[in-house]
């Protein structure tokens, strides 16, 4: 999923931690049969479940304990890949670079269509081309990193700024042919029509509440963000002058991202500009308060479980995928959870398929076994 950095004299652990982070949000949130949160907040009563329903939406607006996981981990894909190719450059010459760039971005798209497309279904009908967020980081990374090799730094933020205000324009002046409804309608917008006219059926299965072609340029913009971050926290700069830079950066997005949505609403399931911007800042503040206590305070060990999360994403976002882990923590906890309330046993299974998750990548830590690509 994103590049492990090897040497530990080269090692920025705070990205190690955010990348662990976003993918135990996703995994506590989303797949892999431990809902976590949901079953956290089910121990508290109906009312409760009520207040903090807006939590676990992808339709409400602005950034969600639900939705902000995916972007932040394209984020630190992004995040990840000046220093990466600078040191495969180092390396090899720009043409196996290249090559490299290819081979990872098909991989990744290929994966993107098994975790999420139903590909080894191997039935047409329930088979979706473009559905995961893996097929958004195969063709993110592809240009990016054609960017990184081909512009400088300054070209970058002018062409991240173009593509956020590309997304703005095509929702906010191009109306969908034959539509007058709401802009963001879920029955019809510009974004489902260019689903259908580009996809057809085989799409995204949420229907009106997704885009996959707009969302793509979009995810383009979240990790070029990323990628800016990457340029300020692998500079030479001092430590602290870094996490300073990141605070202002990742503010300054979170409010430029806010006052736009009062005139361009900040919505995660058509992945906004303003939504970017939010999303983006907040990956951003958590990147430098990470970097300030784990890289320069010192302060890691507390950061353990996410670092051994983020070593193997993607092996575990594949395997999240593809076996119910909340099965497997039920042969250790169902007779314990038979004893007690439905809320609070289906809060212990989804900690316990987390744990058999967890072990299972601890394990590979321990093995040094990181599934790269």
């Amino acid at each position: 999923m994103s590049e492990q950095v090897s040497e530990k004299a080269d090692r920025v652990a705070s990205i190690d931690v955010l990348r662990g982070l976003a993918m135990f949000l996703i995994l506590s949130t989303q797949i892999g049969g431990a809902p976590i949160f949901k079953t956290f907040v089910n121990l508290f009563g109906p009312e409760f479940v009520k207040a903090t329903a807006h939590q676990f939406s992808w339709t409400v607006p602005g950034v969600n304990l639900m939705n902000v996981a995916q972007s932040i981990f394209i984020f630190v894909v992004g995040l990840v890949i000046p220093f990466s190719l600078g040191k495969r450059l180092t390396q090899t010459d720009r043409r196996k670079t290249y090559l490299h760039i290819v081979r990872r971005s098909l991989i990744l798209f290929v994966l993107g269509t098994i975790a999420g497309g139903h590909l080894l279904s191997l039935k047409l009908d329930t088979f979706y081309f473009y559905n995961n967020v893996l097929e958004y980081i195969s063709i993110g990374y592809l240009v990016c990193s054609l960017l990184v090799l081909n512009t400088r730094e300054k070209t970058q933020w002018f062409v991240t700024g173009g593509v956020l205000l590309l997304v703005w324009a095509i929702w906010g002046l191009i109306p969908a042919p034959g539509w007058t409804g709401d802009r963001f309608s879920t029955e019809m917008n510009i974004g489902i029509y260019l689903d259908r006219l580009l996809l057809g059926p085989h799409g995204h299965p949420f229907k009106g509440y997704w885009s996959a072609s707009l969302n793509t340029i979009s995810q383009i913009g979240n990790m070029m963000l990323g990628v800016l971050m990457g340029h300020i926290i692998f500079s030479s700069r001092d430590k602290t002058a870094k996490s300073k830079m990141l605070f202002a950066c990742g503010f300054g997005m979170i409010l430029v991202g806010w006052l736009w949505s009062w005139l361009y609403p900040s919505l995660r399931m058509y992945m906004t500009s303003s939504y970017v911007l939010e999303a983006c800042g907040l990956a951003t503040v958590l990147l430098a308060f990470l970097h300030w206590i784990v890289d320069i305070r010192g302060y890691s060990k507390w950061a353990f479980f996410f670092i051994v999360f983020g070593a193997n994403s993607i092996a575990i976002y594949m395997m999240a995928h593809l076996f119910k882990f909340n099965l497997v923590g039920t042969v250790f906890v169902g007779g314990l959870c038979s004893h007690l309330s439905p809320a609070v046993g289906d809060f212990i299974q989804a900690v316990a398929a987390m744990a058999v998750m967890w072990l299972i990548m601890y394990y590979m830590y321990c093995k040094k076994t990181f599934l790269k690509i």
